[in-house]
This record gives C-alpha cells, structure tokens and sequence, in this order.
C-alpha cells in the first residue's frame, strides 16, 4: 500500500492511528510533540537525531512529522544497539518493519551503536535531538556533553522520562543552569528546551 495514494492528505488522528499500531511508550500527549518537532525547526539548519528507538514508536513519531507535517523532509538518524533481550526477543526486526510499514524508509537512517560510539555517523549540524536512551544521569548527561555542541541556535532538545527518573531531571536541569538553553514546556514525561546560542 502507497500511504500517498491512499491517503493524499492526512488528518492528524490518522497519524496518531499510525503511531498507536507500534509498540513502545509514548503517551498521546508525548507524540504529539515528536509529531510536530520537525516542523518547530523547519526555520533552522541540520538533521534530526533520535538517541534510543526501540521498536521505533518515537522514530515513526518524528519520520511522520517530518514526512507529512514539516516543509523541510528532514532525516532521522536513529541510534540504538538494537540488542536482542530476553524480555523483547530480536526487535530491530519490528523496528524495520515499523519504518517500512509507513514507508519511512527515505526518512530514517537506524545507526546499530552506542550514542558516543555513533556521533562520527551523524550530521554535524543538528535542529532537533531526542535523548531517551539510558535514564542513568551519567549517561544523559554524556550524550548531552556529545550532541548539544552541534545543536543549532534555536534548536530543539527533547528528553524523555523527565519526571520519572532522577537522572534524567538532574541531567536536564543542570543543562538549563548554563542560560544557553531555556525550558519550553513539558509534554507528559517529556520535556522540550530549546538552544539559545
């Protein structure tokens, strides 16, 4: 199925419909801010970057954004280890299928790495990042000392697990201290700062 021929235009509840379909953890009111984080940074310069995906609900979240809702059509680059669990079995292989299920294979370039170990394959240039890879403050607060120096001025952070996990919180919070970021709301568990120089 061609989602353009099919759906030429599409209502917002129908790419909600979409992202529901995959498995992960993100509240409505959580994809609604990954949904529409391309298009908040369509004025700028750079590349999306995803840290943690998972069985891809947030990578389908910003590739529809970018695809459907933003002018700019930007790629997601995906980082995850994509390790099989216990728990999850193999799940890089529902990750692909998420991407092709809504034919966002144009759109999203999954890099099978640790954050720190992926940065020399991803853009230099950054509009918008999501961290939720590991919750532990160390490493968010890692994966901020690596990818925040290449987030454009009026960039976009996001990060989920805000006020769930203390390190996340501590991370994120001590990021705002500098003054070269400001808090721009909370989505759920999600909180979006934007870069100011």
């Amino acid at each position: 199925m061609n989602l353009h021929e099919t759906y030429p235009q599409l209502q917002i509840s129908q790419l909600y419909g979409f992202i529901e379909q995959v498995d992960g953890w993100l509240t409505h009111l959580e994809q609604t801010a990954l949904l529409h984080l391309p298009a908040l940074v369509d004025h700028l310069d750079g590349e999306i970057i995803e840290i943690g995906s998972f069985k891809g609900k947030s990578t389908v979240s910003l590739g529809l954004g970018s695809k459907w809702i933003s002018e700019r059509k930007r790629s997601i680059y995906a980082i995850d280890l994509f390790i099989p669990s216990i728990e999850y079995g193999e799940y890089y292989h529902d990750f692909e299928k998420n991407i092709r299920g809504y034919q966002l294979e144009n759109y999203v370039i999954p890099i099978k790495k640790y954050s720190h170990e992926a940065l020399p394959e991803c853009p230099e240039r950054i509009s918008a990042l999501f961290i939720d890879g590991d919750h532990n403050y160390l490493s968010v607060k890692k994966d901020i000392e690596l990818y925040s120096p290449r987030v454009e001025a009026g960039g976009m952070i996001a990060f989920h697990g805000y006020n769930v996990y203390e390190g996340v919180q501590r991370a994120v919070d001590e990021l705002c201290e500098s003054k070269e970021y400001v808090y721009v709301c909370d989505y759920d568990r999600l909180r979006l700062i934007r870069k100011l120089n």
